[in-house]
């Protein structure tokens, strides 16, 4: 037999196999489909309930039920690309609600992971921590008996929060003692604060809205009303790294500084206008400089937007996130939440900030040096070591003046930099990395931000030149 015809034999014998084995694998495993006028009438709800009795049935494992529905759930909202639609678990939606009412049940500190700690950044005024003598820079090591070592900085959070009147065992580490603290506190109805203001001279004020929660906006109000009933002749209003919040209390700012006319309007899918929000408060007669970055959004963005359209106030620093949807919580049966977005809002000119956010007046990057405030400082570390963690050390002790090199080397001359640097701050001179060097390092680089923060600066600037 020729090449040729052996070659098409075993190709015809090939499609045969094929053909076998796919009559065969499909009468073991696939069903006839049965096109009836029923099946076409299925409803989407009987299609979901469909394929979940065939996977019960058939599937070659035990289905947890629960899990399959919030999958399915999940899928829906996923299906929408919307990043500000979701589905929230019970404890998901217990962490949004403390974002967004500013209020929860806990021991009244702010905390983050620091080299695989949790540090304490904030102690809340008139808090349970407060009243038992916690500070700024504590360790808290375990709770109820649970290294934090092996926790989550969520789930860490989670154990710290409770019912008020209960009691939660914490044990803190304290930079230069030796021994470590086990408290009980009785965890207590905790209201963050959102403003925060300072005057800068005698003219001139700063105030910071870190987010729109509960009473934001009368706050916002009588802090302002205080800082003008002592003189004011100029405002920095900062609403940088403010991801929105709550629609009313952003609206019921704006009432406070926004001069008489519209704060925004909602519309719908079709561009039909739901509602117009609006201020009847007197111009000011006083500069305002408004600060925004990348990560100013949502209310925040309606305020800034409000402020630049009636040429009251003067944005600086970089385009805004560009949130441009209002979203309304659903409580489910479950105790999880449905977040959806039910319309777009607009500035009072009309402009659209969905994806394209807010263009500031005077756009200004802030210098690398700026965020080093917001690094972990490193820890660890012994003469020889290499690295990134050297490298952003060195960076750090150089923006504080010290003059050395960055190469990346822990060694000798590094020691003597971490020497004179724990001799000028006064504490003990080891030349070693421990907590309290550390703390001290991390609160002299926040101490120094300000002088390179500069879009607050070129506020300042313009300030002075009004």
């Amino acid at each position: 037999m020729k090449k040729r015809e052996l070659v098409i034999v075993l190709l015809c014998v090939l499609l045969l196999s094929n053909i076998a084995t796919f009559l065969i694998a499909r009468f073991f495993f696939y069903e006839e489909r049965v096109e009836t006028a029923a099946q076409e009438e299925l409803e989407e709800s009987d299609l979901l309930m469909e394929v979940y009795r065939i996977l019960d049935e058939g599937y070659f494992q035990p289905l947890d039920r629960e899990t399959l529905f919030r999958g399915a759930v999940e899928g829906m909202i996923d299906s929408l690309e919307d990043p500000h639609t979701s589905y929230l678990s019970p404890d998901s939606l217990d962490d949004m609600l403390i974002h967004t009412t500013g209020s929860f049940s806990g021991i009244g500190v702010e905390i983050t992971e620091d080299e695989g700690e949790i540090l304490i950044l904030r102690v809340i005024g008139g808090s349970p921590s407060e009243e038992a003598g916690l500070l700024k820079g504590d360790r808290i090591v375990k709770v109820e008996g649970s290294p934090t070592l092996e926790l989550s900085l969520d789930e860490a959070a989670r154990k710290l929060r409770g019912p008020s009147g209960t009691e939660v065992e914490v044990t803190v580490k304290r930079s230069g003692e030796e021994e470590l603290r086990e408290v009980v506190l009785t965890r207590a109805d905790i209201d963050m604060d959102t403003i925060f203001s300072r005057r800068i001279n005698e003219q001139f004020a700063y105030i910071e809205v870190t987010n729109f929660d509960q009473n934001t906006g009368s706050d916002f109000k009588s802090t302002l009303d205080q800082l003008e009933e002592e003189g004011l002749n100029g405002l920095i209003l900062d609403l940088r790294n403010n991801p929105g919040g709550l629609l009313d209390e952003a609206i019921s700012l704006g009432q406070a500084i926004v001069p008489q006319g519209e704060i925004t309007r909602v519309v719908d899918r079709e561009g039909n206008v739901l509602d117009k929000h609006h201020s009847t408060a007197e111009p000011k007669d006083y500069p305002i400089y408004v600060l925004v970055n990348e990560f100013t959004a949502s209310g925040a963005e309606i305020i800034a937007g409000a402020l630049q359209d009636s040429e009251q106030g003067i944005l600086i620093g970089q385009p805004t996130y560009g949130k441009a949807t209002v979203q309304q919580l659903h409580f489910l049966s479950d105790g999880s939440g449905l977040r959806y977005t039910i319309a777009s809002y607009l500035t009072p000119k009309g402009q659209d900030l969905h994806a394209e956010g807010l263009k500031p007046d005077y756009e200004v990057e802030q210098p690398e040096e700026y965020f080093l405030q917001h690094q972990s400082i490193p820890g660890g570390l012994e003469e020889g070591d290499t690295g990134d963690q050297v490298v952003l050390l060195q960076t750090m002790l150089k923006f504080l003046q010290y003059p050395l090199e960055v190469t990346g080397v822990f060694g000798e001359e590094t020691i003597e930099t971490i020497e004179r640097f724990q001799q000028d701050q006064g504490i003990g001179v080891s030349g070693e990395l421990d907590d309290l060097t550390r703390d001290e390092i991390r609160k002299v680089l926040g101490e120094k931000a300000e002088a390179v923060d500069a879009q607050l600066q070129k506020a300042l600037e313009l300030l002075h030149l009004s």
